[in-house]
């Protein structure tokens, strides 16, 4: 799973000249492309034509707390959808649109950066530093693991041959690098739990099962 629309750090340092504020960004390094084995592995979550739903268990820090919950993602042809206990996205992966819905609040967002975000791994955000890792071994097969950072996060990904994200990291993108985010995959299937759940009207409805809504067991 990725986190698609995190809430932004804004960030206060008392007392900071602007001259120092400017001299720390020309010291951030130069973005950088995405090629190699890297793209190949990015790419692949990003143009899947294969259908699966893929239900994860999540840890991740909010608040200063450590937070357990579900989400899930579903994929047929082009199409694609996510939901987490607080938001839903889909999104037509070819044509690159795509839309949001916070069910708790009613607020909804289109575009095609909900695409960049839902369609597989999350490329909003100008890369600084890729590396493909090799070849792991999960609980579904081997997968293709791959490090990103950008200028909030340090991101791994690993990724089946069928393009499936089934484990995933987030930390943040500073010294001490604390993690924020473990996603791992509880069920990988072939079949999704209902056909019509990828246009804007099916964000009123979750299609996660409620088996998938609770921890699974040790």
């Amino acid at each position: 799973m990725k986190f698609m629309f995190r809430t932004a750090r804004v960030v206060v340092l008392a007392g900071a000249s602007l001259a120092a504020a400017l001299a720390a960004c020309d010291r951030a390094p130069p973005p950088v492309e995405l090629t190699g084995k890297v793209k190949e592995v990015v790419d692949r979550t990003k143009t899947t034509r294969a259908t699966y739903a893929v239900y994860t268990w999540n840890e991740l820090s909010r608040d200063g707390a450590t937070v357990q919950e579900w989400a899930a993602e579903f994929h047929s042809g082009d199409k694609h959808r996510v939901e987490t206990p607080r938001d839903r996205l889909v999104a037509d992966c070819k044509a690159q649109t795509g839309s949001g819905l916070t069910p708790a609040t009613g607020d909804t967002i289109d575009g095609p950066a909900v695409a960049r975000a839902a369609c597989g791994i999350n490329t909003n955000k100008t890369f600084l530093a890729v590396e493909w890792k090799g070849q792991v071994e999960t609980p579904f097969g081997m997968a293709d693991r791959v490090r990103l950072v950008d200028k909030d996060d340090i991101r791994t990904y690993d990724v089946s041959p069928s393009g499936v994200i089934v484990h995933a990291t987030y930390a943040r993108n500073t010294p001490d690098a604390p993690v924020e985010l473990i996603s791992e995959a509880v069920g990988v299937l072939p079949d999704l739990p209902a056909p019509d759940m990828f246009d804007k009207a099916s964000l009123a409805r979750s299609y996660v099962p409620d088996r998938f809504k609770a921890a699974p067991r040790p």
